[in-house]
């Protein structure tokens, strides 16, 4: 055991910053270390109608990193002689994914990617497991900067068990640490589970707001538009112009590459990048065209044709199909990003990437003029497409301010890390 001022914490709660200097001991004093394993999966009588938690990297990432059951389970066969290893353990990962771990608060197992850390009869009034759970998120740093080089990447181990872990004298600042942090998580676990809810919420408005296939209108249409008339159905190029391949001369004056192939971003036009007396010859893009990706190989997956809004993505390249609402009073622009998502128009659009698969994943001029064709369903009246789109915004707001507080709750939490532990 030891006491030195490099193991303090840069903060402490006011009524612990007169209760003693930290203290520190190694890992393998404070644990016994022992790695998880799995038990052979040609022998049925192991798995079959299994109760024991046997826990993987899985469970981790769809359950959290506080455990009270496994996705699999083993039955009493499996377990090797040493038994189960104690509820209130940490699994570590410290082989293949490294830098993950979880409190397991059951009698269990788990794989051989995990080592385990059971607390010793002699730091059971010393350690409180929900105080080393949380420091643990400093560990799991300093296990992915120590691995061993060559061969299956792993944590240094000899390096792990003697790592020096510092932790508060009293029980009761230990508990006070826990507790910021079990509170900081239940209002991050809250939020993100909103955030699900408003995603489904939308998904579901996506669903009855637009018409499915084969029918004239949708499921659910506004009060004030139910007695309107059905939906319209037109082709894509009768509500869009293809704004590509103006011009390809050569460029003097404007080197970039979108230039070059007749299309100009407004971030490059606005912050004076170009002259507006170089244009002439070129497309500026607006703040209300769509473009989408011909490649398979830029970003999207599945070779998937997304739909973007070109003031987000700064310099237009040539690998896009670039588009804008025809000079007419049939499509409100926001109304047709919203339709872009619909299931109907991405079944249309899954089309054109398996067409373009077949042509090493760029579309070519028979795929181009398909795109042309899409069919494309809007109500009758401005203001009912505007109305849809306006719902949609609003919902897209409230998601949006809800990722931005989960955001902001993390950063919070990790400037916490920061302040509450000591730098290992």
């Amino acid at each position: 055991m030891s006491n030195n001022k490099s193991n303090q914490p840069l903060c402490r709660f006011p009524e612990f910053r007169d209760a003693g200097s930290w203290l520190e001991d190694m890992m393998q004093i404070i644990f016994n270390i022992k790695n998880g394993y799995t038990p052979s999966k040609s022998n049925p009588l192991y798995w079959e109608d299994g109760t024991i938690p046997w826990f993987r990297m899985e469970d981790i990432r769809k359950n959290g990193h506080i455990l009270s059951d496994s996705i699999q389970h083993i039955t009493a066969l499996g377990v090797k002689k040493g038994g189960l290893f104690p509820a209130y353990s940490i699994i570590v990962a410290t082989t293949a994914t490294i830098g993950e771990h979880a409190l397991i608060i059951v009698d269990s197992l788990a794989n051989q990617q995990f080592t385990f850390l059971t607390k010793r009869k002699s730091f059971c009034d010393k350690i409180d497991m929900k105080y080393f759970h949380y420091f643990m998120f400093i560990v799991d740093g300093w296990c992915k900067r120590n691995t061993n080089s060559g061969g299956l990447l792993s944590v240094n181990m000899d390096s792990f068990k003697k790592l020096m872990i510092p932790y508060p004298q009293s029980l009761t600042e230990q508990h006070k640490i826990a507790g910021c942090f079990s509170t900081l998580d239940r209002m991050i676990d809250a939020t993100k589970r909103k955030l699900e809810l408003l995603k489904e919420h939308r998904k579901g408005l996506m669903q009855r707001l637009f018409p499915a296939k084969g029918k004239t209108v949708p499921d659910f249409r506004f009060p004030e538009f139910r007695n309107d008339t059905e939906w319209k159905e037109d082709v894509f190029s009768a509500i869009f112009n293809r704004i590509t391949e103006r011009n390809k001369l050569g460029c003097n004056n404007v080197l970039t590459i979108s230039a070059q192939y007749g299309l100009v971003s407004q971030d490059e036009y606005f912050n004076k990048k170009i002259a507006a007396s170089d244009l002439s010859n070129y497309f500026l893009i607006h703040q209300n065209d769509f473009a989408y990706n011909k490649s398979r190989s830029q970003g999207f997956p599945h070779g998937v044709i997304k739909p973007l809004k070109l003031y987000k993505e700064g310099i237009v390249s040539p690998i896009y199909l670039c588009f804008r609402i025809k000079d007419c009073v049939k499509c409100d622009n926001a109304y047709c990003e919203y339709y872009f998502e619909t299931e109907i128009m991405n079944q249309q659009i899954g089309l054109i990437a398996q067409e373009g698969s077949r042509c090493h994943g760029l579309l070519n001029i028979s795929t181009e003029d398909f795109f042309q064709g899409l069919m494309i369903s809007y109500p009758p009246t401005l203001a009912e497409q505007r109305k849809i789109a306006a719902c949609f915004l609003s919902l897209d707001k409230v998601i949006g301010d809800c990722k931005k507080r989960i955001d902001t709750l993390e950063q919070h939490r990790q400037g916490l890390m920061q302040q509450l532990f000591p730098k290992i």
